[in-house]
């Protein structure tokens, strides 16, 4: 039993929270059936399969194709020969190397050292 201060709930009304919960999700869900049934009962009488059909928010784009670039394959067709790519040459890293090894040595920030500072301090300064 409840306690009249509005205090822990009892199992059955736990339960019935937990009921009333799932029934709003159940409803939720056959309305969105609902929903998808009636989208394809109409594709069907317009003939076209729903991929086809185009959304409000989107508009068809043209299809476009990419042309082939053969790399790695060698064809026999004379036509395919045409698109084949002549083969990489490897770029020179050497530059690249020294730039970053250049950068990577430290400049000295301070010219002139304080005696004061490299001293040890005292234990209870």
């Amino acid at each position: 039993m409840a306690a009249p201060g509005g205090g822990a709930q009892g199992p059955e009304e736990a339960e019935g929270l937990v009921l009333g919960r799932l029934e709003e999700e159940a409803l939720k869900r056959r309305e969105r059936l609902r929903a998808l049934r009636q989208r394809t009962l109409q594709n069907k009488e317009s003939g076209e399969p729903e991929s086809k059909i185009p959304r409000e928010d989107e508009e068809e784009e043209p299809v476009k194709h990419r042309e082939i670039k053969l790399r790695n394959y060698d064809p026999e067709d004379a036509e395919l020969k045409k698109r084949k790519l002549p083969p990489a040459k490897p770029a020179s890293v050497e530059d690249t190397v020294k730039e970053q090894l250049e950068a990577a040595k430290p400049e000295p920030i301070i010219d002139e050292v304080d005696l004061a500072n490299l001293a040890p301090r005292k234990p209870d300064w």
